[in-house]
């Protein structure tokens, strides 16, 4: 992996850590979030090549096995990103399917957790994890409902999430895809399991080295490229 990009990638999950726990203090929140709790990595996560490369990195070094479990499941997802890409509600419709992150242990855990992308560290909640299972929010019905959509404050949104360390996240991988774009030349923003995977294919990163053109035609010819859920190159 490029130094520079390594550098930035550690300095990006460092400041947003360090910006969202600020905002936490100086509002009194405490997260209920805790290792165990793991309803949210359900959830269709979407890195930059930068962020891939760096846990790829981080897996065949300490974790191979995970990583042999990251690529059997990043690979199921190619086939679905081809045939699913259009599908404007893709993403709530695979979380209401409650797959688990291939990065999870058994006891649910991260395995990567000091090294997991901008996307996952920008979800949190002080509410009840419970409300974090996939479907359960939809399903709530009378009391249960009203009892919900009272503990929801201005700093809430969407649902029950903490609004401003979600968008700490995205600004900060939006400026990391930015930086990624000066140095490399363009990036690739996808799926995490499936861009783990194509990391470890010759193809993908011959064509990775030959730059953006070959990269956009690699990718389109397997199916997976555009489309509101597809890989994006650019």
């Amino acid at each position: 992996m490029n130094p520079v990009l390594r550098q930035a990638v550690a300095r990006a999950h460092q400041n947003l850590d360090t910006r969202t726990e600020h905002y936490l203090a100086q509002h009194g929140l405490k997260v209920s979030c805790r290792q165990g709790c793991f309803s949210c990595c359900c959830a269709w996560v979407v890195v930059g090549l930068a962020e891939a490369e760096y846990l790829r990195e981080v897996l065949e070094a300490h974790q191979p096995e995970v990583l042999a479990r990251v690529e059997a499941e990043g690979q199921k997802r190619l086939e679905r990103i081809a045939q699913e890409k259009h599908k404007a509600d893709f993403p709530t419709a695979y979380f209401l399917e409650a797959n688990p992150c291939p990065l999870l242990t058994p006891e649910g855990a991260c395995s990567v957790h000091p090294h997991r992308p901008l996307a996952c560290r920008g979800v949190l909640t002080n509410l009840t994890a419970r409300y974090c299972a996939p479907g359960v929010v939809p399903a709530l019905r009378g009391k249960e409902r009203a009892a919900y959509q009272g503990q929801l404050k201005p700093w809430h949104g969407p649902e029950h999430y903490l609004k401003r360390p979600w968008q700490y996240s995205e600004r900060a991988a939006q400026r990391l895809w930015a930086t990624e774009q000066q140095v490399r030349g363009f990036t690739v923003i996808a799926e995490l399991a499936s861009l783990i995977y194509l990391l470890g294919v010759e193809a993908f990163r011959k064509a990775l080295e030959q730059g953006l053109p070959a990269m956009q035609r690699w990718l389109e010819d397997r199916g997976v490229l555009g489309g509101k859920w597809g890989f994006w190159a650019g």
